[in-house]
């Protein structure tokens, strides 16, 4: 006990005198580290805190200055909003055009169009619409109405008829139809896809 007396004793008549011992820098004053190994006195350990409490201040007015000027930005004007336009949403069609009934019919066009150049002359594409129920139709034409929806035209049981279904309650049977006297060879068969019509 008297010996840390002692110690703290001589540490505070240093102190008094004006000069701080380097080793007892580290245990008083942490934030002068970096200046261990010097011989301090009162008035540069003084300075040292000023220059820090200035450096503080400095920083302080600069966030101060920043805020003001971020504050101080003029807004956009109406005629610079106007300028700026979002990207168009996708409709619900656009999003899943691939379950369109136009997909559908476009491609069984393109296939029947293939499927013709490889038939013999006296054959052609024929196609039967099988609907719920049992009732087949032999298809004349095929147009796509709204987005799932197909009209089918053609005849049932030799009779004209015209049938609008859901493209998910129709099964499309396509065949090879003899081509028989007094029929004009290469019957084709219409398709209206997106508005447009075209034959295959």
């Amino acid at each position: 006990m008297k010996s840390e007396k002692t110690k703290e004793a001589a540490s505070n008549d240093s102190l008094s005198a004006g000069v701080v011992e380097p080793g007892r820098l580290d245990e008083k004053l942490g934030f002068l580290a970096k200046e261990a190994g010097k011989r301090l006195t009162h008035s540069s350990i003084l300075e040292a805190l000023r220059e820090q409490q200035a450096g503080e201040s400095r920083k302080l007015q600069n966030s101060f200055r920043a805020l003001a000027d971020k504050q101080a930005m003029e807004l956009p004007s109406i005629a610079s909003l106007e300028r700026i336009r979002l990207q168009k949403m996708p409709t619900p069609e656009e999003t899943q055009q691939f379950q369109s009934a136009a997909v559908l019919l476009r491609q069984l066009a393109a296939s029947i169009a293939d499927w013709r150049q490889q038939l013999p002359h006296d054959f052609q594409p024929a196609i039967l619409a099988l609907l719920n129920g049992g009732a087949q139709i032999e298809v004349e034409s095929l147009a796509q109405e709204t987005f799932h929806g197909i009209r089918i035209t053609g005849t049932l049981n030799g009779t004209p008829c015209v049938v609008l279904a859901h493209q998910a309650t129709v099964q499309l049977l396509c065949w090879a139809q003899p081509v028989e006297p007094p029929e004009r060879p290469r019957r084709p068969i219409g398709f209206i896809i997106d508005g447009h019509a075209t034959e295959a």
